[in-house]
C-alpha cells in the first residue's frame, strides 16, 4: 500500500492525511502505540498542521464548518486505515468495548492456553496502585501500561458518584493503596472540582484520609504548567455552564502534554514505587511460566 490511495496531496485532506500518517508512524517507532485522535489532534496542532477551531465560514459553502479539527482527524485516520496504510489496532476507541469469553477443548488445555497471560505479583502483597484519569480517552492509552505493571485503571468521565462508590471505592477500603490521578489543569474551572469531589467521595465511603504521597496528581499540575511555554499557549476559554450567567474559565487539556511524555511521567513513578525493579519480576515470571507448561503438559500425557 503506498501514499497513491491518498487524497491529491495539493488538497486539504491530503495534507491532513500525510501528516496523519507521519505522525503515527513516528508513534510506532517510539513505542506509543496503541494511541487515539485526541493525542494526535494535539499534536498536529501544536505542530501548525490544523487549527484548535475553524473559525468564520467555509469559503466553498459559505455556511459553517461541518465538521471540528478533531473530526477531520477522525476521517483522515479513518482512511489511513481502510487503505492499509496503518493497521487498525494502532488507533484505539475507548468508547467501546466487546466482551468475548475463553474456552478450551478441555480444562487442561485452557490452562496451557493461558500460561502466556500467567502474571505474578510485582507490589510485595501489597495493594498496586490505582490510576484514575479524567479523561476516558487518556485511560484508553494508559492501559498497555496499567496491564505491565498490574496496576487497576479507571476513568470518571466528570464528575460521578455511583460509579465512584459501586467500584472504586471498593479498591480503596482497607489498605494503603496510592492513587495516581490524571486531570486537566484549569483556572477557576470545574477539573479541580472533578478531582475534589472524586476524593471527597472516596475518603467519605472508604473512611480513609489520604496522606501526604498517597494521592498524586501526574497531570496535568500547576507546576508543568508553568515550566512550560508550550502548555500555556494551549490554554483555552471555556464556559461553567452550571452557572448563571455562565462563568469563563480557562483550560489546559491533559492530551496537550502528549502521549509519549504522559506515559514516561506514570512509568517514572511506578518505578519509584515498586519493591523491585520491574525488569527482575518479568525474569521470575518467565521461568515460573515455562516451569508450570512443562508440569501441564506433564499432566496431559498421563491422562
Amino acid at each position: 500500500m503506498t501514499r497513491t490511495q491518498l487524497s491529491a496531496p495539493d488538497s486539504k485532506h491530503g495534507q491532513l492525511q500525510r501528516a496523519c500518517l507521519d505522525l503515527l508512524r513516528e508513534h510506532h517507532r517510539k513505542g506509543d502505540i496503541p494511541t487515539n485522535g485526541r493525542f494526535l489532534f494535539y499534536e498536529l496542532e501544536q505542530r501548525g498542521v490544523i487549527p484548535k477551531k475553524y473559525d468564520g465560514v467555509n469559503p466553498k459553502t459559505g455556511n459553517k464548518f461541518a465538521r471540528t479539527p478533531l473530526q477531520d482527524v477522525s476521517v483522515a485516520t479513518m482512511r489511513l486505515r481502510e487503505s492499509g496504510l496503518v493497521p487498525w489496532h494502532w488507533i484505539e476507541d475507548e468508547s467501546r468495548t466487546l466482551t468475548e469469553w475463553r474456552y478450551g477443548f478441555t480444562v487442561i488445555s485452557y490452562l496451557i492456553d493461558t500460561i502466556p497471560r500467567a502474571r505474578i505479583d510485582l507490589w510485595a502483597e501489597q495493594s498496586p496502585p490505582l490510576i484514575i484519569s479524567e479523561s476516558r480517552a487518556t485511560a484508553g492509552v494508559l492501559r498497555t501500561l496499567a496491564y505491565e505493571y498490574l496496576t487497576p485503571i479507571t476513568a470518571t468521565g466528570g464528575q460521578c458518584g455511583g460509579f465512584i462508590v459501586n467500584e472504586i471505592v471498593p479498591l480503596l477500603r482497607g489498605n494503603k493503596r496510592h492513587v495516581l490521578y490524571v486531570g486537566d489543569h484549569e483556572l477557576r474551572g470545574p477539573a479541580d472540582q472533578i478531582e475534589a469531589n472524586t476524593k471527597r467521595y472516596i475518603e467519605k465511603h472508604t473512611g480513609r484520609t489520604f496522606e501526604p504521597g498517597e494521592w498524586t496528581k501526574i497531570a496535568l499540575t500547576e507546576h508543568q504548567v508553568k515550566a512550560s511555554a508550550r502548555l500555556r499557549r494551549l490554554a483555552i476559554a471555556k464556559l461553567d455552564k452550571r452557572y448563571k450567567p455562565p462563568k469563563e474559565y480557562e483550560a489546559i487539556e491533559c492530551e496537550a502534554l502528549g502521549q509519549g511524555v504522559l506515559v514516561r511521567l506514570i512509568r517514572k513513578h511506578l518505578d519509584s514505587l515498586l519493591p523491585e525493579p520491574l525488569e527482575v519480576v518479568s525474569d521470575r515470571e518467565r521461568i515460573q511460566r515455562e516451569s508450570a507448561r512443562a508440569a501441564l503438559l506433564r499432566i496431559r500425557r498421563r491422562s
